[in-house]
């Protein structure tokens, strides 16, 4: 239901993204011209004026990377069934890559107990990192916590600046991701969807918190594992 939510609501994105060299150009070279910051998305653009000096060249190509990495993201968007889901997914699946099948045979039992709505049986990684994703996704607290960044920032589509408010949320989101779990940024930016991850961060980033503030043993993976499953 919230993948269906966060299509309806993104739809004037979409439009906008259709033609995204087009919104880019006008975006940026208003802002040039006016070189005023008034709402997050001309703050961004006003970054486009390190273009003109050569020490700040880095920080101007950044940003065109970094805004047509949403536009492209936010394109396919409509092409993928649940990103959501694709993004915590992709989180489990690295982790339990390192578990051992005494680790494996541990998280089954413990799913068939906790989550015998999603899960009962022997299950693969990849199947066992799908319902750990399934139950974390569908759980109230991140359901709640997901429709409200939605709202939050479906508002942003209405004007050309405030589309452009959301290029500077969601790439916010990604640098911190980068900083605070490198290897998960970077397998969200292999896939396509780390301009996406502001979705999931109110949530996300408490698991990753729980992570980082143990060890990267088996055991502590379990332990994470064990406590979103018993929440």
């Amino acid at each position: 239901m919230s993948m269906s939510y966060l299509k309806l609501k993104l739809q004037a994105e979409r439009t906008m993204a259709l033609n995204f060299e087009k919104v880019l150009t006008e975006l940026h070279q208003t802002m040039l011209d006016t070189g005023r910051s008034v709402l997050s998305g001309a703050q961004r653009a006003s970054g486009y004026g390190s273009c003109f000096f050569d020490d700040y060249k880095d920080v101007c190509n950044q940003l065109r990377q970094e805004d047509l990495r949403y536009l492209k993201q936010l394109r396919m968007l409509f092409t993928r069934q649940d990103i959501v889901l694709e993004m915590v997914e992709i989180y489990f699946r690295k982790k339990l890559s390192r578990i051992g099948d005494s680790g494996i045979q541990n998280i089954q039992r413990l799913l068939a107990e906790k989550a015998s709505d999603f899960a009962s049986g022997k299950f693969s990684k990849l199947a066992i990192a799908q319902i750990i994703a399934l139950v974390i996704t569908q759980s109230r607290d991140f359901r709640q916590s997901h429709i409200k960044v939605i709202n939050a920032t479906s508002s942003y589509a209405v004007t050309a600046f405030k589309f452009y408010g959301k290029f500077e949320i969601a790439t916010k989101a990604a640098r911190k991701l980068r900083f605070d779990d490198a290897e998960y940024y970077f397998d969200l930016y292999n896939s396509n969807l780390e301009m996406f991850y502001y979705l999931i961060e109110p949530e996300m980033s408490k698991i990753i918190f729980l992570k980082n503030s143990g060890s990267t043993s088996e055991d502590q993976i379990l332990n994470l594992i064990n406590k979103i499953l018993t929440k």
